[in-house]
């Protein structure tokens, strides 16, 4: 959901940044909210992302929400260039699993959508045609045994790459989501964001979200992802609903 990280990202040394470590981070996060310039998403759609797609769309979140660190000094040049051979070896593997568990949640409910250019598929291997942004909208979040609660959805992801920024393109994937919800007749959506990110908030209540006021079972849920430690806000917006979903 930014163009730099509001909180540190900071795997264990030799490890790669997994699922559950993007999701957590990724929810409190967003692109700096972008300026409403309809112009230049002429050449841009917004559209459901393709199982094969689903590489490219990982390698989109871990640059966003957990970017490559710079290697480390070396003495000598080889040891320059074996750090960053291991580093580009580590970051595949991150975006193989990644990809895994993104396509793990369409296959029970997730839609994820994905800005890209106009008639040209995004391109899952690695060097291919970037994604310009992309959103996760799932009920899953929702119905976890701790708090279940229904009858909306949650977005857990909303990344914009940052080449792309002040386009409108956050602006487009959350009408894109919540277009979406419409279509499937519930209440509307919910989503966290960290308290210090201004540029979050400042997208979000732009769009009509508003924060929730604590209850048990909200904070119960808040906890149940894992974000009690980033001070978060969640938000809701009601969406219409398109009665033929009902």
């Amino acid at each position: 959901m930014l163009a730099a990280a509001l909180f540190a990202f900071a795997p264990p040394a030799g490890s790669s940044p997994g699922r559950a470590d993007i999701f957590r981070v990724a929810r409190m996060k967003v692109a700096p909210a972008p300026s409403e310039v309809p112009a230049s998403l002429q050449s841009h759609q917004v559209r459901i992302a393709g199982e094969d797609e689903l590489q490219a769309v990982a390698r989109l979140m871990l640059d966003v929400f957990a970017p490559e660190s710079p290697a480390a000094p070396a003495l000598l040049p080889f040891m320059t260039s074996l750090l960053e051979a291991n580093q580009r070896t580590a970051r595949a593997a991150a975006a193989g699993r990644l990809a895994a568990e993104l396509s793990q949640r369409v296959a029970i409910g997730s839609t994820i959508f994905i800005a890209a250019e106009a008639g040209v598929p995004a391109d899952g291997a690695e060097g291919g045609l970037p994604l310009l942004g992309t959103v996760d909208l799932s009920s899953q979040e929702m119905e976890l045994p701790t708090h279940g609660l229904t009858g909306s959805l949650y977005m857990s992801t909303l990344a914009v790459d940052s080449a792309h920024r002040k386009r409108g393109l956050g602006r487009a994937l959350l009408r894109a989501a919540e277009a979406e919800a419409s279509a499937q007749g519930v209440e509307g959506i919910y989503l966290h964001v960290e308290a210090a990110n201004a540029g979050a908030l400042s997208l979000y209540r732009g769009a009509g979200y508003s924060a929730v006021q604590p209850t048990p079972l909200l904070t119960t849920f808040t906890r149940a992802l894992h974000l009690t430690h980033a001070d978060p806000i969640l938000m809701f917006k009601r969406v219409p609903c398109d009665g033929a979903a009902r």
